[in-house]
């Protein structure tokens, strides 16, 4: 089998998606501003996919197929107004919104893209309103202060169709609902025209699956029933393993915490020069997450991570630039001992950067790079998920109302790995398991031309 060969030829699918968005702008003299956005999307996916080959099923294989069709509605809306704040100059800026997901999602068993069992089936129900104010004051001219606040409530409807029939996962119909609140806050000081120091600190989220949320709920509705008739925690953990729900869902929240900070600088020099850099760090709290390709959860454990960011902007010529992004960063599963926290797949070294241009002729375009770096594909380090770089051309000419296109993918022709990861799986003909990088192979070089117009 060669690069571009597959164990599994009917590994594949189907994706589309339909858009529609209206936008709403309004300036009122000078000093204030008010936006609206609506939204409408349409999504389907359908995805099959052979990761263990015959590690579960000698006989027939491990295909699995996944569906997910949605819509999803939204609005958005932001008003932003200049006043004084007693001696001091203040921008504040309101906003809101509700986004609305309807999902219908599956997953089966299918050898051969013939569905032979019923792994998940529920239609997902999710609301999203959030509303959030953000206050920018001016204190000198030389000393800044952003401080915001944005407040989050989720609920969660799943209609699990699989729920009291015979099976090995956790199944689970119902509501479910939480609230958050996340501040930030920014300092900015200027020592000069050209130099600006910052320091930011705040909180955020991750929103989980519903149906995660709904089992987070189902396992406490357990608990509290068998509390009020006398069993012990012992008794609940068993009766929560014997319906495939990780006791650990009694402990996990239901929105995971997030908190992180930043502090650096950014300068101008020579007038064309732009320098910053950053060192950050984030926290992320221990959570349970839905693992698609299984149809069940697992607990994903506290996160830390930190880092450095560094960039520069060069202007070479008046319609020719030149830029760099250097990311560097560390991550570790804090619950972890030190031989087995990596964090898999997280990135540890990427970059990019290139040239641009958009000369008065009407010729624009880029020639630029992507860089990733080697990182560990499992907790101990073990195993390596190797890194690349590639280079890509892009260019455009402007005519009238019309733009021509013209692109080069991976221009130096570099073989690279697009997706990877460690997974253990089997051969029909092996007799023991093997764990091994498993990867989808990057693009060659290929052209590819387009055309737009403009009315």
């Amino acid at each position: 089998m060669d690069r571009w060969g597959a164990i599994d030829d009917l590994e594949g699918g189907t994706t589309g998606r339909q858009d529609f968005h209206v936008n709403f702008h309004v300036q009122e003299a000078g000093t204030s501003t008010f936006d609206l956005q609506a939204y409408l999307v349409s999504y389907q996916f359908k995805l099959f996919s052979n990761f263990t080959f015959f590690l579960d099923d000698p006989e027939r294989g491990d295909t699995i197929e996944q569906t997910d069709d949605r819509q999803v509605t939204g609005i958005n809306s932001r008003y932003s107004f200049f006043h004084n704040w007693g001696p001091y100059l203040a921008h504040t800026s309101i906003g809101g919104g509700l986004r609305a997901d309807n999902a219908a999602v599956g997953l089966w068993k299918s050898p051969d893209r013939q569905r032979l069992a019923s792994l998940v089936n529920a239609d997902v129900v999710e609301r999203n309103l959030f509303l959030w104010v953000q206050e920018e004051l001016a204190f000198t001219p030389r000393l800044k202060m952003i401080l915001g606040l944005r407040g989050d409530y989720f609920t969660f409807n799943v209609d699990d169709h699989r729920e009291g029939f015979p099976s090995e996962l956790p199944h689970a119909s119902g509501f479910a609902q939480a609230s958050i609140l996340s501040p930030k806050a920014t300092l900015v000081y200027s020592p000069s025209r050209v130099v600006d120091l910052f320091a930011n600190v705040g909180t955020g989220f991750h929103s989980n699956d519903a149906r995660n949320n709904v089992i987070d709920a189902r396992a406490s509705q357990i608990r509290r029933v068998m509390r009020r008739d006398g069993h012990s925690e012992a008794d609940i953990a068993v009766e929560l393993v014997g319906r495939y729900i990780d006791p650990g869902h009694l402990e996990e929240g239901t929105l995971p915490r997030a908190v992180g900070a930043e502090t650096g600088l950014r300068t101008r020099l020579f007038e064309r020069l732009n320098v910053g850099a950053a060192l950050w760090w984030l926290d992320l709290e221990s959570e349970f997450v839905f693992v698609g390709d299984a149809g069940t959860t697992e607990a994903s454990g506290r996160t830390r991570r930190a880092g450095l960011d560094l960039e520069a902007r060069l202007q070479l010529h008046p319609w020719l630039w030149a830029d760099a992004d250097i990311n560097l960063a560390r991550g570790e599963a804090v619950d972890e001992p030190d031989d087995a926290n990596e964090i898999p797949l997280a990135p540890q070294r990427t970059s990019t950067g290139g040239l641009t241009w958009y000369h008065p002729n009407g010729l624009e375009g880029g020639l630029r790079y992507r860089h990733i770096g080697d990182r560990p594909a499992n907790e101990d380090g073990s195993i390596t998920a190797e890194g690349y770089t590639v280079v890509d051309f892009n260019g455009a000419y402007r005519l009238g109302a019309w733009r021509f296109n013209l692109g080069v993918e991976n221009v130096l022709n570099t073989t690279w790995n697009e997706a990877q990861f460690d997974t253990e799986s089997r051969l029909r003909d092996e007799e023991e398991p093997v764990s091994e990088i498993h990867f989808t192979p990057g693009n060659p070089v290929n052209l590819w031309l387009g055309a737009s117009f403009s009315f």
